[in-house]
């Protein structure tokens, strides 16, 4: 829809809601006319004004959005979001760098495919734990990237749903988790070294 054509549409509907009979037009005073005129004006005006800062909000919210978008994708750090049954519903390009993935091939992929075969049980059975009650808990996994290298990685999460745990009354099925992935293969080469 253009923007003559959305407003003309609302022209149309403001013309249905006037409703005023032809007699009711005809006794309206000049003064009265003039009074409207200049109200009409006023609003035209008052319009006008909260329209340019409704774009200047939209313009700011926008950058702010681009800005957010490209520390998401850039910190150093892996980020990704699961669901509740384990899968990736976003990851960020750190992540899928560290992996030699593109960050849109790991969407709808069980995060267990990532996981060193090794360590895919300590991920399994600790996964509804971790994913019910994330605060203060760590998972230290190898995954396994394109190139089938394994790195170990310091797992994080976050709930989320604004809580760190889960109510009775809570939906977990509509929870997401938040996941921080760290390549520690230099913390420990360091501890090997020591």
């Amino acid at each position: 829809m253009t923007l003559d054509s959305h407003a003309a549409k609302l022209k149309e509907m403001a013309e249905k809601i006037i409703d005023f009979t032809p007699q009711e037009i005809s006794s309206i005073t000049p003064e009265e006319i003039q009074r409207l005129f200049y109200d009409l004006q006023v609003y035209q005006i008052e319009l006008q004004m909260q329209n340019e800062e409704l774009q200047k909000a939209q313009f700011e919210l926008s950058r702010l959005n681009n800005k957010l978008n490209f520390t998401y994708h850039c910190v150093p750090v892996g980020i990704i979001t699961l669901d509740y049954q384990g899968f990736i519903e976003q990851a960020n390009h750190t992540f899928a760098d560290m992996l030699g993935y593109k960050a849109s091939k790991l969407q709808k992929t069980h995060f267990s495919k990532l996981i060193f075969e090794e360590d895919k049980n300590t991920f399994i059975h600790r996964f509804d734990a971790f994913f019910k009650a994330p605060t203060n808990k760590s998972l230290q996994l190898r995954l396994q990237g394109d190139k089938n290298l394994a790195f170990p990685a310091l797992i994080k999460g976050n709930a989320d749903d604004g809580s760190d745990t889960a109510g009775e009354s809570f939906d977990l099925k509509a929870r997401k988790l938040v996941v921080t992935i760290t390549n520690i293969s230099d913390v420990i080469t360091d501890a090997n070294k020591a």
